[in-house]
């Protein structure tokens, strides 16, 4: 058994027990592992099954940022308690440093002020680590170092997609990247259709299971045929999917009778992927085929099956029409939900592993949803953003990126009732303005990494039933929000 211990020196501690429990810690291979936490005379103790060295992730207030995912810096096991808000300054500290001076060693020409708040965020680190006989005046020196080292990676990341996009354009007056919203219904007669192509290059039909098939054995395609023709009529981009959602909801109700019958469930998938791919081969050239593999409790499957039957999924789809593009798309990417669960390998290894496979995967989406409750992410910055970006290029295959962001914290009577946007986690209550504001800075990074093929925003609009709570980019009443003249101006001025 491995044993981290951790001193706890916050004022607020017993109010923010519940928070701390959600810590996860990762080894060298980035997974989380399974965690038992205990608080006991003001620290908290970790147990796990090994005892590598590791990284600890907790949710942490940061001022002005709410109360995102901060890790510490790679530490090895010992008797002595760390400082546990020492210890996340100096993780943060560590990550923007050795990103800063890669950047800078890529050619990254970084502003004045930015020296100026890194070496306010390094005083205040100093006086933290060298104040411990003294808690109250560590902890709040290591809560000033983290709000420094957090404008420093914010400012930086900006920085970084400013010259990024600028260095690209250079070469091409528009880029080739696919910016799109995923359809709901017949798009014809929906009021956002009429400012679509001056948003977006790029569609995504969406085609679930559960809507193809609401009854065993027949499938229907009236709303994906409404969708590719309104798509074709565009003459935009078009994805189609995902077909195959592990997520319970997004399953046909019939489906249910067969749970824990691998077999059947495995030949009920073979059969709709194949005649869905083979009724559209050759009108549609990218499939975003199964989404959320191996990362949910769903139907009696163990995550061996669930990975069994993605892949056999994949290869029906190339087998249907061997020129269409199949990707897979995961949820929870950073997987922090993997420190309470029993399956093993993590999306960051399964991608690897079915990329492995050679099953002939032409890309690999992530799904970005920070702020929501599962199966959304827990919130986190730009900087950490552009870090998981950059990890899920190493396995060579362009990525896709699904985003969603809310605009407020209220009920939101079309959402799936079992999803929440999680208000604690956020600086402020989400309003129009903090959606545009993130998603305009997440989007535009995604776009000026080379590696990103497509964005895809999952929600056109909150006036009909929806999984993500306000979520859309037009409101219950149709009114655009605050991102979509953002998103005209970005797709006008940067996009084929």
């Amino acid at each position: 058994m491995g044993l981290f211990k951790f001193q706890l020196t916050s004022p607020t501690l017993a109010s923010r027990i519940p928070e701390l429990r959600k810590a996860y810690l990762t080894g060298l291979d980035r997974t989380p592992s399974r965690l038992n936490i205990e608080f006991r005379q003001g620290l908290m103790i970790c147990h796990r099954e090994n005892n590598e060295s590791g990284r600890l992730f907790v949710p942490w207030p940061v001022e002005g940022h709410g109360t995102p995912i901060v890790g510490t810096a790679t530490l090895a096991e010992r008797s002595q308690p760390y400082n546990l808000a020492v210890e996340l300054a100096r993780g943060k500290l560590n990550d923007v440093r050795n990103q800063l001076a890669d950047w800078r060693q890529m050619g990254l020409r970084t502003p004045p002020e930015l020296e100026g708040i890194l070496a306010e965020a390094h005083h205040a680190f100093i006086k933290a680590a060298t104040s411990g006989d003294d808690q109250e005046v560590s902890f709040n020196a290591a809560q000033a170092s983290l709000a420094a080292i957090w404008k420093v990676g914010d400012l930086l990341t900006d920085v970084y997609t400013a010259q990024v996009l600028q260095t690209r354009l250079a070469t091409s007056p528009k880029l080739p990247s696919l910016l799109g919203c995923a359809l709901e219904g017949d798009p014809k007669n929906a009021p956002w259709a009429a400012d679509y192509n001056s948003l977006f290059n790029a569609a995504r039909i969406t085609c679930p299971w559960k809507s193809l098939a609401p009854t065993e054995g027949q499938l229907r395609f009236d709303e994906f045929d409404a969708q590719l023709a309104w798509a074709r009529k565009q003459r935009i981009a078009i994805q189609a999917g995902p077909l195959l959602d592990f997520r319970p909801s997004a399953l046909p109700d019939w489906i249910w009778l067969w749970e824990g019958d691998f077999d059947t469930i495995l030949g009920l998938v073979v059969d709709m992927v194949r005649q869905t791919v083979t009724r559209y081969r050759g009108k549609v050239p990218v499939w975003n085929l199964v989404h959320r593999p191996a990362c949910n409790d769903v139907l009696g499957l163990s995550e061996e099956e669930q990975i069994r039957i993605t892949a056999r999924a994949v290869q029906i789809a190339r087998q249907a029409d061997p020129a269409a593009q199949v990707l897979i798309s995961l949820e929870r990417p950073w997987a922090e939900w993997m420190g309470s669960s029993p399956f093993q390998l993590g999306p960051l290894h399964l991608a690897d592993y079915l990329v492995r496979a050679d099953l002939g995967l032409a890309g690999l989406g992530l799904e970005i949803t920070p702020g929501y409750s599962a199966p959304g992410s827990a919130i986190r910055d730009l900087f950490d953003f552009s870090k998981l970006l950059d990890l899920y290029a190493l396995l060579n295959l362009p990525l896709h990126i699904d985003m969603v962001l809310p605009s407020s914290a209220a009920p939101d009577p079309k959402a799936d009732p079992s999803v929440r946007v999680e208000a604690s986690q956020w600086p402020t209550a989400p309003d129009e303005y903090t959606q545009a504001a993130w998603a305009s800075r997440w989007m535009a990074l995604a776009i000026a990494k080379p590696f990103v093929r497509s964005v895809t925003w999952l929600q056109p609009t909150d006036a009909a039933p929806h999984l993500f709570p306000h979520g859309g980019l037009y409101g219950p009443d149709q009114a655009p929000k605050r991102i979509v003249s953002w998103l005209k101006s970005f797709r006008r001025e940067l996009l084929v």
